[in-house]
């Protein structure tokens, strides 16, 4: 018995030629977007144009809604598309600024009014509360903030984890799900 345990590496070994690529392509991660990588790929003739040191911003009824700062912004392939660098982000409610966030890298989409945030995102709103997150998505049209790659939150005495939140910045308010995690220490 003890002979033929020595056999089973040999076999693996031997048979890789037979099954070892279609091994390595089912346990391939799946390929992710371009602009999810981080590797937009464009052709010399569609990029119109690229700016450093930019800031753009909306205004709903006269009052500023957001603005955001970004140290390049290049176009996309479309004339809606925008990608940003080192991006700095201020939103406001009843005219004072009340949520800043920053990130290494974004996509802006003049056509849908989303604004795509990633890499180490840094949220923190005027009650106190800081966010970290990988990705975050800001709607326009809703007036939400989301992210669904996993969030950690912090407060003054709180602190909670979970995969999907949306925040919304009319009302400040965050609704935080998918295995939620609560820290609270009392003074």
């Amino acid at each position: 018995m003890r002979n033929l345990f020595w056999l089973l590496p040999l076999l693996l070994a031997l048979g890789w030629p037979l099954y070892g690529e279609r091994l390595s392509a089912l346990l391939a991660p799946p390929a992710l977007p371009d602009h999810e990588a981080g590797q937009e790929r464009q052709s010399p003739a569609a990029q119109r144009f690229t700016m450093e040191q930019v800031r753009f911003f909306q205004e709903i009824d006269g009052e500023l809604g957001w603005r955001a700062d970004s140290r390049r912004l290049r176009t996309g392939e479309s004339e809606d598309e925008f990608f940003l660098t080192g991006v700095h982000a201020v939103f406001y409610r009843d005219g004072a600024e009340q949520v800043w966030i920053d990130a290494d890298r974004g996509r802006y989409d003049l056509a849908g009014e989303v604004l795509e945030l990633e890499d180490d995102v840094r949220l923190l709103d005027a009650d106190g509360f800081s966010l970290l997150t990988q990705a975050l998505s800001y709607f326009e049209r809703e007036g939400r903030v989301a992210s669904r790659v996993g969030v950690e939150i912090a407060g003054e005495d709180l602190q909670a984890r979970g995969r999907h939140l949306d925040y919304f910045l009319a009302d400040g308010r965050y609704e935080l799900t998918g295995e939620v995690e609560f820290i609270t220490s009392s003074p």
